[in-house]
């Protein structure tokens, strides 16, 4: 997905660029030596996934709570819509240069054989440290507030507000259907997340990547880059180039976060009623 967004500002001629996921599914072995290299940044990915996934849950029930009505009826969409804004600034602000490095060791592309430009996280950082200062590794940041306020709150928000329309008795809650239906609602909360906030990531990685490894700076902002990218890449459908992948590999991942969760915190719950955590169901 990665790829398919920024490989309009990398070196590769138009004719090598891929035409789909597909198509660099098949290709990127070929050209890059082995099926490895679809792996490429999933290193750096699970770094920065395993602190943001349990920091976004945890901040986001705490937020619920704090945001919350103050009698004892549960909470509207505006609130849970703002606890879900409120967490994903939180998280962009703390993890964000791990975004970063992920971003551009995924896109860090080269032939079989040919040297890359990062060798790991760690180099990935120092080195944009280096050549491009602090403002470097937060390079994008602005568009990424934009595009987490309503990714968050949305994927938190429809994830609440379609899981309370599940049946709450005994009898269904024990079917086999029911963990299935919970992630369906996670799967749909992540796709509506993902099809309103797309064009802001497009945007988001082009601006990460723009002047990476001493390169010239291709776009003056952000308004700027998406100009260019309408102007010179096929119009405003450019913008959402990857999409379809993008929605297909947050499925899975997106509905196990959800569910998981709500078990650990219904075991929590029975473990010790008075924590204070909100039930999931």
């Amino acid at each position: 997905m990665i790829i398919l967004q920024v490989q309009g500002q990398s070196s590769l001629a138009p004719g090598d660029r891929y035409t789909g996921w597909l198509d660099a599914l098949r290709r990127i072995p070929q050209r890059e030596g082995g099926w490895k290299a679809l792996y490429r940044g999933n290193g750096a990915n699970i770094v920065r996934l395993v602190p943001e996934v349990a920091f976004k849950f945890v901040v986001h029930d705490q937020l619920k709570i704090i945001l919350g009505s103050t009698d004892s009826n549960p909470s509207g969409m505006v609130d849970r819509m703002a606890a879900g804004a409120a967490t994903g600034v939180l998280k962009s602000l703390l993890f964000y240069p791990l975004d970063l490095a992920r971003t551009r060791i995924t896109a860090d592309l080269a032939a079989a054989g040919q040297a890359r430009n990062y060798a790991s996280i760690r180099h990935c950082l120092s080195r944009t440290f280096a050549q491009e200062g602090v403002l470097g590794l937060y390079k994008g940041l602005g568009l990424s507030m934009l595009g987490v306020v309503p990714y968050m709150s949305v994927s938190l928000a429809t994830y609440d507000s379609l899981k309370e329309q599940l049946p709450l008795d005994k009898f269904s809650r024990a079917q086999w259907w029911y963990p299935l239906a919970k992630m369906g609602c996670g799967c749909a909360a992540a796709a509506a997340a993902q099809v309103v906030t797309y064009p802001l990531d497009t945007v988001r990685r082009r601006m990460q990547m723009n002047g990476a490894q001493g390169t010239s700076v291709r776009y003056r902002g952000a308004l700027d880059c998406v100009r260019t990218i309408i102007r010179t890449e096929g119009g405003v459908t450019a913008l959402y180039r990857g999409v379809g992948v993008g929605c297909l590999k947050t499925f899975p991942g997106a509905a196990m976060q959800f569910v998981a969760y709500d078990l650990i915190k219904t075991g929590i719950m029975f473990l010790d009623p008075t924590t204070g955590v909100s039930s999931p169901l």
